[in-house]
């Protein structure tokens, strides 16, 4: 999937099946042997990545880095490319439609990388949006070199000198002190970038940084709207689990508000305290609020409970399992915590409803926590806009999810 495969921890659990409504417990289930081939999972996993921080090596900001957005954006992207790569003219279009989208939660820093053995007029470029740059109009010059790539790419080197000079006189640059720099031998700075580059070991063009981690995923608009999206999450990570907010000796019930309609779910404290209570600590923070049902399979189940819509995001902590407290996925309405499968005590915020029983019994009957059940609304969930984001039809743009706008919690 999207972000990078060395920042993989595991596979997210996304099931689920149709459970009865009723304001009872589920039955325990009977045991059952797994035949010798246990049956595939009944649904696509998409990939959890873990949380992201910044490494304690990440590459410090330099006097020569180039920035747009915000200092203090909650998301930092590097962007190592070259002019005349046309890999980086697009990834460099996408960057700047994601600024205009998150003018407050991003930021775009752009470094030198220039493959001159490949690519003939780089180090012109780079001398071009340098002198460009000396005259506080860097990003013009980057944007017109972006934009006009087509029409200057196969230009000789000489034919080249004079395309850049016309755009110098295009931004209103100082003409002689322009054509200056573009005289000045390019091989010390393109030697000083390539090197600085090097040394955190990039190997090729275009490379983006992250917050500080490399990231090798997918490099189109949406693959580039959905890292933004989880990694500026970050900044709304708790330090740990919640304390205990709810009474043991009450009982608590939760209404999703939706764009379907509501959902009414009673919480099983006496079964689920711990993944009850920090449910019910996260709807009161406004977690959940304006989330994206970003996983819905008809006939298994309905996801949700990740801010950033891309089914990748947690609160920042895990909580422990309650797996094995004698509930089982055999009917619709049943809600459970999502996690990664075969990782103990890694769910966090996200969580699923069941439209349906879930087979076979040993994939999911004490693999996931589940903590209520549906009473009222299951026709709200049925009508939620189908969506899978591993879809090969859709993929990789699925269409929009229906959204979660708000959990309310009942105390009696």
């Amino acid at each position: 999937m999207y972000i990078s495969s060395r920042q993989l921890t595991a596979l997210l659990l996304l099931p689920v099946i149709l459970l009865a409504a009723c304001t009872t417990s589920p039955a325990t289930p009977s045991p059952t042997a797994p035949p010798p081939s246990p049956m595939p999972t009944p649904t696509a996993t998409p990939i959890v990545l873990p949380t992201p921080e910044t490494p304690d090596n990440a590459p410090a900001l330099t006097p020569t880095d180039h920035s747009q957005g915000p200092e203090d954006a909650a998301v930092t992207i590097i962007h190592y490319a070259d002019f005349q790569c046309e890999a980086c003219a697009e990834t460099a279009r996408n960057l700047a439609i994601l600024l205009e989208r998150y003018p407050d939660r991003l930021r775009v820093i752009w470094r030198h990388f220039p493959d001159v053995g490949a690519h003939d007029k780089a180090a012109l470029a780079l001398l071009a949006s340098e002198a460009a740059g000396a005259q506080g109009r860097f990003w013009e010059m980057h944007d017109l070199l972006f934009a006009e790539q087509e029409s200057w790419r196969d230009l000789s080197p000489d034919a080249f000198r004079v395309t850049l000079v016309a755009y110098a006189s295009t931004l209103g640059l100082d003409l002689e002190q322009f054509r200056a720099v573009l005289e000045q031998d390019p091989t010390p700075l393109v030697e000083q970038y390539r090197m600085e580059a090097l040394a955190l070991d990039l190997v090729g063009i275009p490379t983006l940084l992250i917050n500080g981690q490399p990231y090798s995923g997918r490099y189109d608009l949406y693959g580039l709207d959905e890292a933004v999206r989880f990694y500026a999450l970050e900044a709304r990570h708790y330090a740990h689990q919640p304390d205990l907010v709810i009474d043991l000796d009450r009982s608590y019930r939760a209404v999703l508000v939706t764009e379907r309609g509501d959902v009414h779910i009673d919480l099983f404290v006496d079964r689920a305290p711990v993944a009850v209570n920090n449910f019910v600590f996260l709807a009161r923070e406004g977690w959940y609020d304006n989330n994206t049902f970003h996983r819905v399979l008809p006939g298994l189940f309905a996801q949700t409970g990740d801010p950033s819509g891309t089914g990748l995001g947690g609160p920042g902590y895990t909580i422990a399992d309650e797996h094995d407290n004698g509930l089982i996925f055999d009917r619709e309405g049943l809600v459970a915590m999502a996690s990664i499968r075969g990782a103990p005590n890694s769910a966090g915020s996200q969580f699923f409803i069941t439209y349906g029983p879930l087979t076979p019994e040993w994939e999911w009957n004490g693999q996931f926590t589940i903590f209520g059940i549906v009473t009222d609304g299951m026709d709200a969930l049925r009508a939620l806009t189908p969506r899978d984001p591993l879809d090969p039809v859709r993929y990789p743009d699925p269409p929009p999810g229906d959204r979660l706008l708000r959990v309310e919690i009942y105390e009696e």
